[in-house]
């Protein structure tokens, strides 16, 4: 046995599967929502046995290493590492691949980046200007070791003769990742992008320092690169995938149950210093599906601290429709409520500084979303007749996308009371803009189950029936009722395997034909069984059944040949004894 499978073997996929998912028992798997796409109703499920998993909402499945790869977003070298860690295997033969050996060394090239800097903040006088300023913005030394802040010095090549001249690294790895700006001329050496800047790493939740963002230092000319500059897209840090503060906040937010979100590095840290710990910043004021995705491992409750308008932001409201689809519960900080703000305070920076306390309130007292909808439109609108089909026009597309029956419900019955007229008329308006945005699709009736026989349903079933309840004896004998060519496949490969003695499920499953054994495997993952007293009054009508597909199908051929009638009454005869 390799290192890959005796790591394998070592983990308990429920265990490690159930440090991000809630899982039940159900039969012989475990189930709970997909961690990969919102659902309501679970979908998902593990089997402890074949140490698998398997999505049925949306089709996600594998071993360890694949959930950790897919939950992660980590290449499997890293999914090997950490798990090999974890079963305390110490690895002996794994050679990554060139694409891994790379990304490794991105992500050195950045974390030096990262101490470089902290160090020049913290120990140097170059940086003394810079921690200045962090001060009087109310950042201290505990926040800046805690997210690492740096500065990065006023000249061109400060950071590639450390990188380059001392510790090894090239141009074209610094340029790869992001810190450095090629040269304009050929054979012209690049020069450093971050420059007389205040340096806030960029890492991803697992705190491996990924990117860069720069804060021009007060009193330099903003002009020439912008207040703010930003690592480029790179091979290992895409602006939409990453929440800035969640590596160091997580556990907050997991305790709090919720996590505020802002925008920019300084209103995360400032949020944190004023006692909103629970807080992420993301780049712009739109949620991306990759940070739902992380937001739903940690909590089901986001409150949005963001400087767009929401309500008429499109960008802002189809990241906010992700989260809704998604379950998640969304509320707003009701930033420009005057009761709420009466300082004005234009950003969580300035307002977690200026007062702490308010802006713990504020968090405290955030409002549903649709509540926020509806408060936004009818201020900027007003409720003369005008403003009312205005506020109709923006509200209801929006309502219109709510999946919960009782909350749209409860929206129109609100929205008919604020705008003073008959909640009918509300609910008629709706119709009319759901049907524009639903168009004319529809799916047609049973899906792809409507197009497979019943005869090729029930092989499936029994198959997987026979797996799941140690029946492999009672499926050979029944294979003479199977005409699918790949679950006859399966049968014949099963009849091989118990020749050899081999008689576990899990190793019977494994001995499979790479082609048959993934079907096979999903048939395990199955939630609703019978009592194990009633697994032979199942298998027995489940026979049964079978072959009443088969003989309704031999007589749906025979249908008009007259040579054919003895057979015919044959046929009829035994229909007759098993649908008595």
């Amino acid at each position: 046995m390799d290192q890959v499978e005796e790591i394998k073997n070592k983990v308990d996929i429920v265990q490690l599967v159930g440090e991000y998912v809630k899982l039940t028992k159900a039969g012989r798997n475990f189930k709970g929502l997909c961690p990969f796409h919102g659902e309501k109703t679970p979908s998902f499920m593990v089997n402890p046995e074949l140490q698998i998993y398997k999505c049925f909402g949306c089709g996600e499945g594998g071993d360890v290493y694949a959930f950790l790869q897919k939950m992660e977003g980590m290449e499997f070298s890293e999914a090997l590492t950490t798990l090999a860690k974890k079963t305390g295997v110490v690895l002996k033969t794994y050679m990554p691949t060139k694409g891994e050996e790379e990304r490794e060394r991105l992500l050195q090239v950045n974390n030096l980046a990262a101490e470089y800097y902290h160090y020049l903040l913290t120990k140097h006088e170059l940086g003394q200007a810079a921690k200045e300023y962090l001060q009087k913005r109310g950042i201290g030394d505990e926040a800046i070791t805690r997210y690492k802040l740096g500065f990065a010095p006023d000249g061109w090549d400060f950071l590639a003769k450390f990188l380059v001249g001392k510790k090894g690294f090239t141009h074209t790895d610094l340029e790869r990742a992001g810190l450095e700006i090629p040269g304009t001329r050929s054979g012209q050496e690049g020069y450093d992008r971050f420059r007389n800047r205040v340096m806030f790493p960029l890492n991803n939740h697992r705190g491996q320092t990924v990117g860069f963002a720069g804060r021009v230092m007060p009193g330099a000319d903003e002009k020439s690169g912008g207040k703010y500059v930003n690592t480029p897209e790179t091979e290992i840090y895409h602006k939409g995938d990453l929440l800035y503060g969640l590596d160091v906040n997580k556990a907050e937010i997991k305790t709090k149950g919720s996590a505020v979100i802002v925008e920019g590095e300084v209103d995360s840290i400032a949020s944190a210093l004023a006692g909103v710990g629970n807080v992420v910043a993301i780049k712009g004021s739109a949620l991306t599906a990759k940070q739902v995705e992380l937001l739903k491992r940690y909590t089901e409750t986001i409150i949005l601290a963001l400087d767009a308008d929401l309500a008429g932001d499109m960008a802002a409201r189809k990241g906010i429709e992700m989260a809704e689809k998604a379950g998640m519960i969304i509320k707003v900080v009701e930033a420009g409520s005057i009761k709420v703000n009466p300082k004005k305070y234009k950003d969580p920076g300035e307002w977690g500084v200026a007062d702490p306390e308010g802006w713990r309130t504020a968090v405290e007292e955030a409002v549903p979303i649709y509540d926020f909808y509806i408060g936004s439109a009818v201020e900027r609108y007003g409720l003369d007749a005008v403003g009312k089909m205005k506020i109709g026009k923006e509200l209801l597309p929006i309502f219109a996308r709510i999946e919960d029956e009782i909350t749209r419900g409860h929206y129109i019955k609100k929205l008919a009371g604020v705008l003073d007229v008959e909640e009918e008329d509300v609910r008629r308006q709706l119709q009319k803009v759901a049907n524009k945005l639903t168009g004319t699709e529809k799916e047609e009736p049973g899906g792809k189950e409507a197009r497979r026989s019943r005869r090729e349903v029930m092989e499936e079933y029994l198959t997987g029936f026979a797996l799941r309840n140690g029946k492999l004896t009672q499926l050979l004998e029944a294979a003479e009722w199977f005409g699918t060519e790949f679950w006859k496949k399966v049968i014949e490969s099963i009849k091989e395997e118990t020749k050899k003695g081999t008689t576990g499920i899990p190793e019977v499953i494994n001995a499979l034909p790479p082609e048959l054994k993934k079907r096979a495997e999903e048939l395990m993952l199955w939630e609703d069984e019978p009592e194990e007293e009633d697994t032979d009054r199942e298998w027995a009508r489940s026979v049964a059944e079978l072959e009443e597909a088969v003989i309704r199908e031999k007589l749906a051929g025979l249908t008009g040949q007259n040579n054919k009638s003895e057979e015919v009454a044959k046929l009829v005869t035994r229909l007759n004894e098993l649908t008595k």
